[in-house]
């Protein structure tokens, strides 16, 4: 069982200041969260999720390790919720800077922050703050992900990597796709949360 953890181990470990950096640009477990932070946080996180997910499912090798990423998509949750809110979801930008996948190693990579997002989002459906917590249920899909399967999707993910990153220089390049992953999201973030903030300060 250790070994089975350890690769992922170090994914969380060697990660873990870029996604403290990414999470400063999430509004929506702010106590002042609006509707309009969260329209946003679903159109941004469209943008980014559905290219890379696309990335993803092309990738031949993540599909031999028994990687399905068609199943694993939740831009389509991220499209759902926008109807639900009379959102059309094909005018979200859509991200062009994008990590590359050159092995098997930097997709699984990439594929870890995908996955650890959740995971992580589970836990923001539970820490809605109030004048978002009316959404459950109604506009919260991308939040609730797989519902009760999405353990045993983590931790059938959580079997690949271990089965396929067996080697330190195989363990390095997956580090390098999610941290590279994380770089380019925080780098899609960061104008939009800038561009809220500013939208806000001007009506105030």
């Amino acid at each position: 069982m250790t070994a089975a953890r350890e690769p992922l181990r170090r994914l969380k470990d060697d990660t873990a200041d870029l996604h403290q950096q990414a999470e400063l640009h999430v509004r929506i477990l702010d106590a002042d969260a609006t509707l309009t932070d969260y329209r946003q946080y679903l159109a941004t996180m469209l943008g980014y999720h559905a290219p890379l997910e696309d990335v993803l499912q092309a990738h031949d090798g993540l599909r031999a390790a028994g990687f399905d990423a068609a199943a694993r998509r939740r831009a389509p949750m991220l499209a759902a919720d926008l109807l639900a809110l009379g959102d059309d979801p094909r005018g979200a930008p859509r991200c062009t800077s994008l990590p590359p996948v050159t092995s098997l190693a930097r997709a699984l990579g990439v594929a870890y922050v995908l996955e650890g997002s959740t995971l992580g989002g589970r836990y923001i459906l539970a820490k809605l703050p109030p004048p978002l917590v009316r959404l459950r249920g109604r506009a919260t899909a991308f939040l609730t992900g797989h519902g009760p399967e999405t353990g045993s999707r983590w931790r059938a993910f959580a079997a690949i990597v271990a089965r396929e990153l067996v080697t330190p220089a195989a363990e390095d390049e997956a580090v390098f796709g999610a941290r590279e992953t994380f770089v380019r999201l925080i780098d899609w973030l960061a104008p939009r949360t800038r561009a809220a903030g500013e939208s806000l300060q001007e009506a105030s």
